[in-house]
């Protein structure tokens, strides 16, 4: 039985823990992608899945370019040829998210910037205005399907905290419940789905 155990190939690391490298020039980046779970940061780009930057310029023959910035910035950055752009202060849920669809291929893009290609508004200012940082954390790991008890542990928090942000976010959204606060939070722009 041993035997056959080291006959088998080591495991694959699973596809949602991509290896990143982020520009050596940001040093802030790269303690908060640190912090995220299974995110595996590696000096060389050539060997990430997934490169990070606050840079507009992008290696075109090199890994998926996730670029944190907003504004004209953010356009220029797709135009030269990232793959993702989110806003600097991007929540560590959204980031967690970001990347292993950026390393599968898929291009991810903050709601607003969505809805000015689109030709649309962006969400409203006073309706993001209303939730803290913590609750836009609290509202994306909803929208990934996190309980209480998973949010709590996620962000540091008590189960009670936990479960007074939930109560917070969807008071502020006028949700009825967790997959309404979702569905509002998406129509105004305030999470990716």
């Amino acid at each position: 039985m041993a035997a056959a155990l080291l006959d088998r190939p080591p495991p694959r690391r699973p596809a949602s823990l991509p290896a990143v490298a982020v520009h050596a020039a940001e040093a802030e980046i790269a303690a908060r992608l640190a912090d995220l779970p299974g995110i595996r940061l590696v000096e060389e780009p050539a060997m990430a899945e997934v490169v990070v930057t606050d840079l507009p310029a992008v290696e075109p023959s090199g890994p998926p370019t996730l670029v944190l910035t907003e504004g004209a910035s953010a356009l220029d950055a797709l135009r030269a040829g990232a793959r993702a752009v989110l806003p600097p202060d991007a929540a560590p849920a959204l980031l967690a998210a970001a990347l292993p669809a950026i390393a599968r291929g898929l291009a991810v893009l903050p709601p607003a910037q969505v809805a000015s290609l689109a030709g649309r508004a962006p969400a409203p200012a006073a309706l993001e205005a209303g939730l803290t940082r913590r609750e836009r954390e609290v509202l994306d790991l909803l929208a990934a399907g996190a309980s209480n008890k998973v949010i709590a542990r996620r962000l540091g928090l008590s189960f009670h905290t936990a479960k007074a942000h939930v109560a917070a976010v969807l008071q502020k959204l006028g949700a009825a419940s967790r997959a309404d606060a979702v569905a509002r939070g998406a129509r105004a722009g305030l999470v990716l789905l």
